[in-house]
Order: structure tokens, then C-alpha cells, then sequence
């Protein structure tokens, strides 16, 4: 557990809660998935997407990430798979599990 966190799970007694953060979608989708920064920990070991908005799902896509950035694709759920190449996200918001207390 990062020292975050553990700063974090201090303030809740046991069952801990699960750290989450909600990212605003990219102004300009990049095929492959954007880079996305998090306010919340300097490290994150795992991160998953476990919502989403406007019939949009995302994935986490770099499993260890350096830094607090990590790269999280969008999948529409069509036959195309993600959104085209500069498709505006900035009206989706994807909550992102950062690290389970």
C-alpha cells in the first residue's frame, strides 16, 4: 500500500473504503488510448476503470506506471471498438479504482 493511501485508510475504521478518482474524457481521443494524471497517489501499482459514462467503457491499459500517469482506452461497445482518432470524450467521465484499502 502506498503511504498515500495508508494516509488514506486512516481515516476510515475498518472495512476501508476503495480509493477512487473520476477523469473528465480527453478533448481529443488518441487511438490507443490518452495518458491520464492522477491528483490522488504518486504511484499506483493497479488501476481499473470500474465506470463510466454515455454508454462508454474504459480500460487501464499500462499495468505498472511510473509517476502518477497512466494511459486508460475507451471502448464504444460497437463493431468499431474505440472511438475514432480526435473524437471529443470531454462530456464522459470514467471513475478509475486506484488502489483498494
Amino acid at each position: 500500500m502506498s503511504r498515500i493511501a495508508e494516509r488514506q485508510a486512516a481515516r476510515f475504521k475498518p472495512p476501508y473504503k476503495l480509493v477512487v478518482e473520476t477523469f473528465a474524457g480527453a478533448a481529443s481521443y488518441t487511438t490507443g488510448g490518452d495518458i491520464y494524471n492522477s491528483a490522488l497517489l504518486r504511484q499506483i501499482e493497479r488501476a481499473t476503470v470500474i465506470g463510466s459514462y454515455n454508454q462508454l467503457r474504459g480500460q487501464v491499459v499500462t499495468g505498472s506506471v511510473s509517476g502518477n500517469a497512466f494511459r486508460m482506452i475507451v471502448w464504444t461497445g460497437g463493431a468499431t471498438g474505440q472511438p475514432a482518432a480526435a473524437t471529443d470524450l470531454s462530456a464522459s467521465a470514467f471513475t478509475v479504482l486506484l488502489e483498494g484499502l
